[in-house]
């Protein structure tokens, strides 16, 4: 081999390798007891909890009965007992190349929460309505859905409004479904409504007897067996068997958001936030989900 393709092949692995340091997000999952964090060497050390995310330049200070978990790239890690722990020293491998498979899927979520090559979208769910012609807007990720779920629609609108008229379309254009509601919601079970597999639906709200109205928002039925696949296509996984109760709703929140069912995904993000204490990680990736199905339907 040439000295001029050994270059090629260096710098190629080289660029492949920064790459991965800047899209390998590192996460501290669980603590207990005193666990610290310096976000570089020298710096002042502060209390820290899960699921906060390290840089690799930071550094993990333990107590003496402390333990700690962290993740990076389809790896988990455990400290315990009193030490300082350099983090990129903990994952000199996995900060190495580029993640492949159900890791790169799942780096690429929480980037998109936390910040950085493949997140810069940070902004607040609140800051901004997409299409300003529509009075309403849906806060409701929905894509696939099975014909017998209950589906729970929410909706903003810039004004409140005494009341809104809910309705659910076919491909034709004919409403199947409609209800004057009070609320911002509205819950509907799908199964007592014949819809069917393989086909899409859209739902909108208008102001009743007014002019406020939303954009139509669109969903598909899907078959059962797609949506078990997906959960059984990541029981298989590694990473999956090795996760805390949270990593793995968050991991399941990632498979069926990856899988287009939107409400499944909203819903587990919903769950994992209930289930951490601490840290806002899971709320974030709920929001990052939330804010990129705003663009795509508006």
């Amino acid at each position: 081999m040439s000295k001029q393709i050994l270059f090629i092949v260096g710098c190629l692995l080289l660029s492949l390798s920064l790459q991965a340091q800047d899209d390998v997000p590192i996460l501290l999952t669980k603590t207990y007891k005193k666990v610290k964090y310096a976000p570089e060497q020298g710096a002042r050390y502060s209390k820290v909890e899960a699921t906060k995310s390290l840089g690799p330049e930071g550094v993990l200070k333990l107590s003496g009965k402390a333990t700690a978990r962290l993740y990076c790239n389809g790896t988990f890690k455990e400290l315990k007992g009193k030490g300082t722990h350099p983090v990129a020293s903990l994952f000199e491998d996995e900060l190495r190349y580029a993640p492949m498979g159900f890791s790169s899927t799942f780096n690429s979520r929480l980037m998109a929460a936390i910040g950085g090559p493949k997140g810069s979208d940070t902004t607040s769910i609140s800051s901004g309505w997409g299409n300003k012609k529509f009075e309403i807007i849906s806060s409701t990720p929905i894509g696939k859905v099975v014909a017998g779920q209950l589906i729970t629609f929410r909706w903003q609108s810039k004004k409140d409004l005494p009341e809104y008229t809910f309705s659910l379309e076919d491909e034709s254009g004919k409403v199947v479904h409609s209800a004057a509601v009070k609320k911002k919601e509205y819950m509907l079970n799908l199964g007592e409504l014949g819809l069917k597999e393989g086909k899409k639906y859209a739902w909108k709200v208008v102001e009743t007897g007014g002019a406020a109205f939303s954009n139509k928002y669109f969903f598909s039925i899907a078959r059962d067996a797609e949506k078990a696949e997906v959960m059984k296509l990541l029981q298989e996984e590694e990473v999956y068997q090795q996760a805390d109760p949270l990593m793995k709703k968050l991991m399941e929140a990632v498979s069926f958001e990856d899988a287009e069912f939107y409400y499944a995904a909203d819903k587990a993000y919903a769950e994992a936030a209930g289930m951490s204490d601490t840290g806002n990680l899971p709320q974030e990736m709920r929001e990052a989900l939330t804010r990129k199905q705003a663009r795509a339907q508006d």
